[in-house]
């Protein structure tokens, strides 16, 4: 900001919502290229010669690599750099990248495809969470962020909704329109019709969204050190091992919903691809919505009540969901009670990122907040969302390789980590209350 600026400028707010909108359906589109693949693990497996092992690493390293290590240096490209063309070039690179896996013809070729979608996304957060501050004051903000985040959250939902209709829509192609499709496999329509509507937004935000002016007294980029945040990791090693470790081990159970929960419907329940993502979506997208409004909701009603340590709280009681609900959903006997136990655990799903984000916040100090969070979301993605993609299909591979043996690898995954993640923030309830106080203190 120029000096002499004014600092309560803001953009109209109707223009600033509109500018919401278009982010929240950027970030559904981030999670329909992301998730979309794994309601095609069986015609992949078929025409790439794949391995369940191998459908791991699409799912997991493939993206989640690239995914977290660009998080940060984009992040600091947001800081120093206009914003909106970062944010359409990485809208246009993971949907090419995505209509990109299409033409894929083996293992080696997906993966590099699969990368580059983690290339693309990894911009958005950085570039929207910046962008927002700079549309909304400081009061309207969190309602901002609010919808933005609820859009994430009821994304996977809609996602597996929208990649069941474009699998019929890919059949009604082939059939329609041999001369054009005829030489397509479903899959590859799929992929094309992912990408497609990602193309159509990046023109639509490249025309309509103006660069806002950066508000705040001090908009100059300092230097970056990671002496601060070693000293503060060294100072409460127990509250920040406890809680990093048990929420990251309850994302590895999410992720493993959302890679491979499609494939048992499939494989254990007899269900084809386009019902099981139909069925998914409806019964994901409302509990979604609730879940995300329930989450913060009860860590607040906790705080009220005198438990500082509500966050953790919060992600004990999703690793308790996984255990309970995710394992009753793999093992029952018929998809629907399957479906019913997973619309039980998607309640609690959201306990989990609502408790990192308040959790973090309430013992870090301000200035080290976003470094915090930057290496929360690197370990979620380099362990949880790797591990939980490959873990399940390595068991399924190598251990519990008959028909149903999907359904014994999830139930493992979500039984151990979710234990491990309530022990793990069990023992360290006490040095998160004491970071707590401490951080209050400074």
């Amino acid at each position: 900001m120029t000096p002499g600026a004014p600092q309560d400028v803001w953009p109209a707010r109707r223009y600033a919502w509109y500018v919401i909108a278009l982010l929240t359906l950027a970030y559904a589109l981030a999670i329909l290229d992301r998730v979309s693949i794994a309601l095609l693990i069986e015609p992949l497996e078929r025409s790439l010669h794949l391995s369940d092992t191998q459908f791991g690493l699409l799912q997991g390293m493939a993206f989640s690599m690239v995914y977290s290590l660009l998080g940060l240096p984009l992040g600091m490209l947001c800081d120093r750099s206009r914003r909106v063309p970062v944010l359409v070039g990485g809208l246009a690179v993971w949907s090419l990248a995505t209509i990109c896996c299409s033409f894929a013809s083996n293992f080696e070729q997906l993966f590099l495809a699969r990368m580059m979608v983690g290339v693309g996304e990894a911009a958005l957060v950085p570039v929207a969470t910046s962008l927002i501050a700079d549309y909304f004051a400081p009061t309207e903000r969190p309602r901002a962020y609010g919808v933005f985040v609820v859009g994430s959250s009821i994304g996977t939902a809609a996602a597996m909704a929208l990649s069941g209709l474009f699998i019929r829509w890919a059949d009604a192609l082939i059939a329609g329109l041999p001369s054009l499709f005829g030489s397509h496999m479903p899959w590859q329509i799929v992929f094309i019709l992912c990408g497609l509507p990602g193309l159509v937004l990046a023109l639509i935000i490249l025309a309509s969204v103006r660069e806002p002016s950066r508000k705040g007294l001090d908009t100059q980029v300092t230097s970056i050190s990671l002496r601060p945040i070693l000293s503060l990791f060294a100072q409460r090693p127990v509250a920040y091992g406890c809680f990093l470790i048990g929420t990251v081990m309850n994302l590895v159970c999410v992720y493993a919903i959302v890679g491979w929960f499609p494939a048992l419907f499939i494989r254990a329940h007899g269900w084809d691809a386009a019902h099981t993502g139909y069925a998914l979506g409806a019964v994901g997208f409302p509990v979604s919505a609730f879940a995300a409004v329930n989450s913060g909701w009860v860590i607040a009603w906790l705080l009220k009540r005198g438990h500082r340590d509500a966050p953790v709280l919060a992600a004990m009681g999703c690793a308790a969901s996984m255990v309970l609900f995710g394992t009753a959903a793999c093992l029952v006997p018929s998809g629907w009670m399957a479906l019913v136990f997973y619309a039980l655990n998607a309640l609690f799903l959201n306990w989990n990122i609502s408790g990192v984000y308040s959790g973090i916040s309430a013992m870090t100090p301000n200035r080290l907040r976003g470094q915090v969070m930057a290496i929360h979301t690197i370990c979620s993605g380099l362990i949880a969302l790797t591990a939980g993609n490959f873990i399940v299909g390595f068991l399924s591979d190598t251990v519990f390789t008959g028909p149903g043996g999907i359904a014994w690898a999830l139930g493992i995954v979500f039984f151990g980590c979710g234990t491990a993640a309530a022990l793990t923030l069990a023992v360290g309830r006490g040095a998160f209350r004491e970071a707590v106080i401490a951080n209050e203190r400074e």
